[in-house]
């Protein structure tokens, strides 16, 4: 691995992706949750409260993460925002939708109406949580991208083969690889996402919302693992094949990465493309599944704080063992090792990496220091008593 602009950049923003997960996914998790450990009205108010101060504010990562992406490697923000546009537009519109939902419950007191934003609260984060995962999974498989400049044409870049509805299908489609493995990953991510909610409402509330949380973080715990287990044991399997190994100059990597790919070659195959680095990769697993068993541990034991870390780790090792895995690549091509957009091809200028890590070297720890400030701020618990109390001294609620 070389230390370099694009090395650091494509650390950063796995980083930012990661960030959006983490903080944005136990709140999309309590999104999913809310109509299975909330019975009454009052319970319901319980987990919408216990997001409520920090819902919006961690979007903001998936905005960060979306813009650094574009300054940093504009091939990869292009070519993944156009063949995953209808997916991504989807996605929008749910957290728009979702955010209409949590301002929009509290303004009636009919029960339709609060049941019907209830049910808004779920499809929307279980919608949102699914095609995050189905995007990485599609991406991690391979998607059916081609480089332009391959063919002569320098203007249109990295172009998506599939043309929609066929580009949108497959990114589901059970038929294709990619589309299979995408469904895989998004269960997983869903199984994750509501583990991280549990934690979060095990951490922030008491009472019987956090012991139903606490029973149904029991129940998903061993579904994930399974999940987690078949996912990386399919990505093992992953390999990527090279049409035209003369073209392999057109990723624009490092001569000794080129010998390091060459030396792995089957014929005109990569095998088992995520893991050039086994030791590396094995080790975050088996690092990543030592902290699903920390988060059961945690939870059978009702302490919120440290299941919420231990998700938060199992993620990191997770995300890590993937970016290792995928490393000098950003979006592998099913259509020949050769097409890819790797973070040397796809990347800006080294003016502009220079430029953008002295502005966030700057300003990252300002902007992660004060989210810390809001969350402790708000990291106190809440059960349906302190809610009534609240509300009968006027307080705002959901």
């Amino acid at each position: 691995m070389h230390f370099d602009l694009q090395t650091i950049w494509a650390i950063l923003v796995t980083i930012l992706i990661a960030g959006y997960i983490l903080t944005d996914g136990f709140d999309l998790g309590v999104g999913i949750l809310h109509g299975f450990v909330a019975k009454t009205d009052i319970e319901k108010r319980v987990t919408i409260n216990a997001i409520g101060p920090v819902w919006d504010g961690n979007e903001v990562w998936f905005i960060t993460a979306g813009g650094a992406a574009f300054a940093a490697f504009p091939e990869l923000y292009a070519a993944l925002f156009s063949s995953l546009y209808i997916a991504l537009f989807v996605v929008l519109l749910a957290l728009i939708y979702r955010a209409v939902s949590f301002e929009f419950r509290s303004k009636e007191e009919s029960e339709g109406w609060r049941k019907f934003w209830d049910q808004s609260i779920f499809w929307s984060s279980l919608l949102v949580a699914l095609l995050i995962g189905v995007a990485i999974g599609n991406i991690i498989a391979g998607l059916p991208i081609k480089n332009s400049a391959i063919e002569g044409d320098l203007l249109h870049g990295f172009v998506y083969a599939e043309k929609f509805p066929i580009s949108f299908i497959n990114l589901v489609n059970p038929f294709t690889f990619h589309g299979l493995y995408g469904l895989l990953v998004g269960v997983t991510t869903v199984l994750f996402i509501m583990m991280h909610g549990v934690s979060w409402l095990l951490w922030k509330t008491e009472g019987s919302v956090a012991e139903r949380a606490r029973s149904i973080g029991l129940k998903i715990w061993l579904p994930f693992v399974i999940m987690y287990v078949v996912c990386t044991g399919i990505a093992y399997t992953i390999s990527y094949k090279i049409g035209d190994v003369s073209k392999v100059k057109y990723l624009n990597l490092p001569q000794d990465m080129v010998q390091q790919i060459a030396g792995m070659l089957q014929g005109n195959v990569l095998p088992h493309a995520l893991f050039r680095f086994p030791a590396i990769e094995f080790a975050l697993i088996i690092l990543a599944a030592l902290c699903a068993v920390w988060w059961l541990i945690a939870v059978k034991n009702a302490n919120g704080a440290q299941a919420f870390f231990a998700t938060f780790f199992t993620f990191v090792f997770a995300g890590l063992a993937v970016m290792f895995g995928a490393y000098p690549l950003a979006v592998p091509s099913s259509l020949g090792l050769e097409h890819s957009i790797s973070i040397y091809n796809g990347c800006s200028s080294q003016l502009t990496l220079t430029v953008m890590l002295i502005a966030a070297i700057i300003f990252t720890p300002i902007v992660i220091a004060y989210q810390a400030w809001v969350y402790k701020m708000f990291l106190f618990k809440i059960s349906p008593e302190s809610l009534k109390r609240e509300i009968e001294a006027g307080g705002e609620e959901y």
